[in-house]
């Protein structure tokens, strides 16, 4: 499941191959000390005892509100906590930033809401086991399927709204080098990440999925967001 990118932090290198090889060689190793968080993450609420009931404790939560955590999570991880930092890091947010930041909370509210609903479904379609089978039909439709097809380019056709504040606009944008470089690259970047992490999240029970998405996520537009303003 994929809600932002590294690779925008930088242009995007001639050729496809050349695209996709250097947003993996940027990001590999943030990736990788993403999903050791995820790890921990999962280990600690099989492993210890104190950390699992605080899981728990969460997932009540989650399930006695439904889809207002899944809202206020996300907005939480993707707006918020990116804006606080931007904040700490360079001043006061400017005046049209500020609208952005109001646009970008519907937009992920909505996203989070989309994607609590999403995990559902998957439930229903394929169970709440965790073998193999179950986790790689889950991974494969997300994957594969929803992020390819449908997570990534809503995120992209929204970014680029943002920056250019009309649709008429973002459809003259959206030509071959946007598929070829843009696209590609934020496709791989996020699969470095969240083949993995969604793998286990699948793994945990149905209650606890959507809040070890909100929590990864919050790690990552955080390290993104002080990535790009390095």
């Amino acid at each position: 499941m994929v809600r932002t990118s590294m690779a925008e932090a930088s242009p995007a290198p001639p050729g496809i191959r050349q695209a996709i090889l250097s947003s993996l060689r940027q990001n590999r190793l943030a990736c990788l000390g993403l999903n050791g968080l995820v790890v921990a993450l999962v280990i600690s609420y099989y492993r210890f005892p104190p950390v699992a009931a605080l899981w728990e404790a969460v997932g009540r939560l989650k399930t006695t509100t439904s889809f207002g955590f899944s809202f206020v999570s996300t907005v939480v991880a993707a707006v918020l906590v990116p804006a606080l930092v931007q904040r700490v890091l360079g001043g006061a947010l400017p005046t049209g930033q500020r609208r952005h930041l109001l646009w970008s909370a519907l937009f992920w509210g909505w996203r989070g809401m989309e994607i609590d609903l999403f995990y559902r479904v998957q439930g229903q379609l394929f169970g709440q086991g965790n073998d193999v089978k179950t986790l790689a039909a889950k991974l494969a439709v997300d994957q594969l399927i929803y992020s390819a097809f449908w997570a990534i380019p809503c995120y992209l056709f929204f970014i680029r709204w943002l920056e250019l504040g009309s649709w008429s606009e973002v459809w003259r944008s959206v030509d071959r080098r946007f598929w070829n470089h843009t696209y590609l690259s934020v496709l791989f970047t996020n699969w470095l990440v969240w083949v993995p992490t969604v793998t286990l999240v699948y793994s945990l029970p149905a209650a606890l999925q959507f809040p070890l998405f909100s929590v990864v996520l919050t790690f990552y537009v955080l390290l993104i967001t002080v990535l790009v303003k390095a």
